[in-house]
Parts: structure tokens; C-alpha cells; sequence
């Protein structure tokens, strides 16, 4: 297993979801050492931040991502099962680029590295990159084909949601950002970092259970991530571009 840096964000899938042409995009794994408490304004300055703002809802962005991913012929499953590693890496950041434009946030480098069988990638802001695993990106499956688009777009609403909180708010919903803010940053709320371990708790059957997952699955964040995702792949599918 490749050791990480304790400020990456990684995605991964569980364990048992291991089977190669069934593979699935799940969480990610963050280290709350990532954010800087130290830049989070208060709520005067963070207001400050919605004045000039030109808003952008997710019915606009999901449906730019996908018309643009449409309209791309190497994303398409014949083109892209025919492209080199350093060619995919080359097309990856192009969807970078026009996503974080469609976001508008700055955008983050992508680069493919090699990672153990079940991470599928991260969002570093301190390193302003996007990583994804050579593994997923190299196997010329339609599965794999589906997971590296996932992850894009999934750990580039990660960027889009520290763009929010962070630096300017461009979010049609000041309560969801809030709700972002809250999740990264506050104390009483911040961002779990899964490490893998066993957190176990009595349920009234008398038995325990490892909820570390979902404490981890469920966070606002990844809620929204995963989802916005989601929404993009669906319409992707619709289309017969996945």
C-alpha cells in the first residue's frame, strides 16, 4: 500500500467491492490537517464574500460537464480504450480545466499515480492537484472507464467546495455552503478522517457494529460530492457517452 501524506483526500472503495469489472466509486479518505483553520473568516467576512459574487446553481454546472464531456470524441469509452497512459493524464487535465471553468474556481493539475488496489484517487488543495490511480486510469475496462470519470468530477466538487468556503461563494445556496464550512472546520463538526479503523457501537439487538463508514460516507461534503457526481454520470448514461 502506498503511504499518503496525511493532508490527501482519498477515494476509495471498500474492501469487498474489489472486483474488476464491477468496481464502484464510493468515499474518500481526508486528514482535517489539510485546512488551515487559521484562514476561516468570520461570519461578517464571510458575508463580504457574497457581494460580488456571480452565482452559478448545479443545474447549470452538472449539465455544462456533461455537454462538454458529450461532445469530447477521447472520452468516449473506442477513443479512450486506445490512449497511453500519458495521453489519458493529458486528456484528464483538459477535463480539469473546462470543469473548473464551467465551476468557476480555479483548476487543479491532474496526475496519476500508483496507489494500492483500493484507492481510486484525491484532492490535495495544498498541493493544487488532483490524483487519480494509474491502475483505474490505465485499465481499458468500461467499468474502470466509468470510475476514472466519476472521481474526476466527484474530487473537482471537493475544489469547488473549498472555492466556496474558502475563498469566494459562487453556490446558489448560502446554507449548503455554510453547512460545508461547518463540516471542514468547526470543531464539533469537522471533517472525519477515516483511517480504516473499527469503531464499534452496541445496537439494541444486542450486537455491535463498525460504523466508522458511515461516519464517514454520510458528511456533508461527500454527501454533496457523491451526489453531484452522480448527477453528471446519469446524464452521461442518458446520452450513451458511459
Amino acid at each position: 500500500m502506498m503511504k499518503l501524506e496525511s493532508f490527501e483526500n482519498l477515494e476509495t472503495i471498500s474492501l469487498s467491492e474489489i472486483v474488476y469489472d464491477t468496481i464502484e466509486p464510493l468515499s474518500d479518505h481526508c486528514d482535517i490537517s489539510e485546512y488551515d483553520n487559521s484562514h476561516i473568516e468570520g461570519v461578517e467576512g464571510f458575508q463580504s464574500k457574497l457581494e460580488t459574487s456571480e452565482f452559478v446553481t448545479d443545474l447549470e454546472m452538472s449539465e455544462g460537464i456533461a455537454d462538454y464531456l458529450e461532445k469530447m470524441d477521447e472520452i468516449k469509452y473506442e477513443n479512450w480504450s486506445k490512449l497511453s497512459l500519458a495521453q489519458k493524464e493529458n486528456v484528464l487535465n483538459r477535463i480539469e480545466q473546462h470543469i473548473a471553468a464551467i465551476e468557476h474556481r480555479p483548476a487543479l493539475n491532474v496526475k496519476l499515480e500508483e496507489m494500492e488496489p483500493r484507492a481510486l484517487g484525491y484532492q490535495c488543495n495544498s498541493k493544487n492537484k488532483i490524483a487519480l490511480n494509474a491502475l483505474y486510469v490505465g485499465e481499458n475496462s468500461r467499468n474502470s472507464h466509468k470510475v476514472v470519470i466519476d472521481t474526476i468530477i466527484h474530487e473537482g466538487r471537493h475544489a469547488y467546495q473549498h472555492y466556496n468556503v474558502d475563498v469566494k461563494c459562487v453556490h446558489e445556496s448560502l446554507a449548503e455552503v455554510a453547512t460545508w464550512r461547518e463540516n471542514f472546520s468547526k470543531s464539533e463538526f469537522q471533517y472525519y478522517n477515516s483511517t480504516g479503523q473499527k469503531i464499534m457501537i452496541p445496537f439494541k439487538d444486542g450486537k455491535s457494529y463498525d460504523v466508522d463508514y458511515r461516519l464517514y460516507y454520510y458528511q456533508p461534503v461527500e454527501i454533496d460530492a457523491r451526489n453531484f457526481a452522480q448527477d453528471v454520470m446519469n446524464r452521461l448514461s442518458e446520452r450513451g457517452v458511459v
